[in-house]
């Protein structure tokens, strides 16, 4: 992925943008400086905390879940609450304690069939975390940074815009083909809902917006889009951003022993989150 922006260069607050190729060539500088480090903005803050509303509608058929989630202390804990919107019985807590050999997975009622203990444990990836954008308090910006890099690399004309605002904020907006949206699995779709999106509705656009702060800090990634095409009509609505500080009062405390079903191995997690998208219906 590419990465999400600190510094950029400002126009002085209240100033007018430039016009005509030079105002093309203005944006696209500006786009450029802030796009070279957008994965940093994203991955790099420690001790903060986080939110993704994601609404994604195909037809009659929706989801919607908030994510929020919170990252602490040195070495560093980990937690991510995944709600359902539709269905207060269905969610995931990820907790990844900073002792300790192994993180934790609390279900809902509506995943209670997995397991017969509200918590499952499974062993830490040994290197730790990999890979930054894998943490789900980021997953979602680090997608939605990838689409719009790739967005812009397939077409420059997909820049629309950089707009200064009095404050020294600034605010970045990029049409990301909705093919790209797909393949970049901002949302993992099931396959029989990707199938039956066609080429029309492939072709459609969903526009990006990136706010920054006046210290170059991620205020707000969004996508936002309403379209139809092929007898279909979609309907999607993301929001990344980050929420506040994070201290110890946001993680849980490690469950007791008796409340956990351990699983001891890679195999024995790959057969849970098997039975975990069978059961969500992927």
């Amino acid at each position: 992925m590419l990465a999400l922006a600190t510094a950029c260069g400002q126009a002085r607050a209240g100033t007018a943008l430039p016009d005509g190729d030079q105002a093309a060539a203005y944006v696209g500088a500006k786009f450029e400086k802030a796009m070279s480090k957008l994965g940093d903005i994203i991955v790099d803050p420690r001790n903060v905390t986080t939110s993704t509303d994601r609404y994604f509608r195909l037809d009659d058929k929706y989801l919607h879940n908030i994510v929020t989630a919170a990252r602490t202390g040195s070495p560093e804990s980990r937690i991510v609450h995944n709600r359902s919107q539709k269905d207060p019985n269905e969610f995931l807590d990820s907790f990844t304690p900073a002792d300790g050999a192994v993180e934790y997975l609390l279900l809902g009622p509506a995943y209670k069939s997995l397991e017969p203990t509200p918590w499952v444990s499974m062993p830490k990836p040994e290197a730790g975390l990999v890979q930054a954008c894998s943490w789900g308090g980021v997953q979602i910006g680090c997608r939605m940074g990838d689409a719009v890099d790739s967005a812009y690399q397939a077409d420059k004309k997909a820049l629309r815009g950089a707009k200064s605002s009095a404050d020294g904020s600034e605010q970045l907006t990029v049409n990301v083909p909705f093919s790209i949206f797909l393949d970049k699995r901002i949302e993992i779709l099931p396959d029989k809902v990707l199938n039956s999106i066609g080429p029309e509705l492939r072709k459609q656009v969903v526009p990006a917006v990136i706010t920054l702060k006046p210290d170059g800090s991620l205020a707000e990634f969004t996508m936002n889009a309403k379209f139809e095409g092929g007898g279909h009509k979609v309907e999607l609505r993301y929001d990344f951003k980050f929420t506040g500080v994070a201290s110890a009062a946001d993680l849980p405390t490690v469950p007791d022993p008796t409340q956990v079903t351990a699983l001891p191995d890679a195999a024995a997690k790959s057969d849970f989150y098997r039975r975990l998208g069978e059961l969500q219906g992927q």
